[in-house]
């Protein structure tokens, strides 16, 4: 078996407590998780955010690291100090 080859993929969808919609796919291969996001508004206010996160053990690592990055660009207010 080659090392990209997809063991798993999962795809869902929630509603965050913003009120936005994210999908989230996870994709397993034999070496890694990764996980991509989005959050991709069909009316306004319009908003289209991608974050792709990837851990080597956990696929819930990886879909953290992923939602951080994609808070950090969808709300950037909940990051400044």
């Amino acid at each position: 078996m080659k090392s990209n080859e997809c063991i798993l993929w999962e795809a869902s969808q929630i509603v965050n407590e913003y009120g936005d919609e994210i999908e989230i796919e996870i994709i397993q291969f034999r070496n890694q998780y990764h996980v991509t996001v989005n959050i991709c508004q069909e009316r306004p206010p319009f908003k289209d955010f991608t974050a792709i996160g990837i851990d080597l053990h956990s696929k819930r690592k990886a879909a953290k690291k992923a939602l951080i990055k994609l808070y950090n660009q969808a709300y950037p207010q909940l990051f400044k100090h």
